[in-house]
């Protein structure tokens, strides 16, 4: 049987697209799914053709995460992989910074996380081969730059819900496990300038920048393995070391 795999926040051709291309190819059924892009995630959905599909939901509101989850199991029975890479980042400028900011991307990253694992993981309980949810943060919660707080705020509790997470749901299902990956600079914005891009290898150790293959690489290990479960995995060649 097939394994379907739900990856948030993966409307544009970024990412969440490439592990969808990824595991495709490792004979999965994909859901895609976005909220602002939807055009672009029916395209892409499309592009990959027979048994993918993209659906759309606000992951900050209750409701809508539940008909989601309602509906992908009704076209497909089960989820058995799910990857949460819908987040948001803006700058906030401490001297600017506001409440509504901060709820904003609180909102998006870090309750948006929770609440797609928790209803997944909650459909998972009910799987008698359980399944596997992979939370994302990000590499700099622990060696933050400025101007964006909010955003450093909203994932710095990712890897301890994680671990909550994979003690909840293992013990309504032992065969269910939760894992964080911490990606680095693992795929550059188009439009990023070629000297800034210069610039982050630099910096970075192994000088292995933009590279999104090695996230799904890291999602596949822990899609797979039995014994992983509320770890997690920093992939940033080591910038965060320096």
């Amino acid at each position: 049987m097939k394994q379907v795999a739900l990856i948030t926040g993966s409307s544009r051709r970024r990412v969440g697209f490439r592990l969808a291309q990824y595991l495709k190819e490792r004979e999965y059924f994909v859901v895609l799914h976005g909220l602002k892009n939807t055009d672009c995630g029916q395209q892409l959905a499309e592009e990959l053709g027979e048994n993918t599909c993209f659906y759309t939901a606000d992951v900050t509101s209750e409701r809508q995460v539940d008909l989601l989850v309602t509906e992908i199991v009704e076209k497909y029975g089960r989820i058995d992989a799910l990857v949460t890479l819908a987040s948001l980042w803006e700058p906030t400028p401490l001297q600017e910074l506001s409440a509504g900011d901060l709820l904003k991307q609180l909102q998006v990253n870090a309750l948006g996380t929770v609440l797609c694992a928790q209803k997944v993981g909650l459909q998972m309980v009910k799987q008698e081969s359980g399944g596997s949810i992979v939370t994302v943060g990000d590499w700099a919660v622990d060696r933050p730059y400025p101007g964006y707080l909010a955003y450093f705020l909203s994932k710095a509790g990712i890897e301890s819900a994680t671990k909550a997470l994979a003690v909840e749901l293992a013990s309504m299902n032992s065969k269910i496990r939760v894992n964080c990956i911490h990606p680095g600079n693992i795929l550059f914005p188009d439009d990023l300038a070629s000297s800034k891009r210069h610039e982050i290898e630099l910096v970075t150790p192994t000088h292995h920048v933009d590279d999104p293959e090695a996230f799904c690489h890291a999602v596949e290990f822990f899609l797979g393995n039995q014994m992983a479960t509320g770890t997690s995995i920093t992939l940033d060649s080591g910038r965060s070391l320096t």
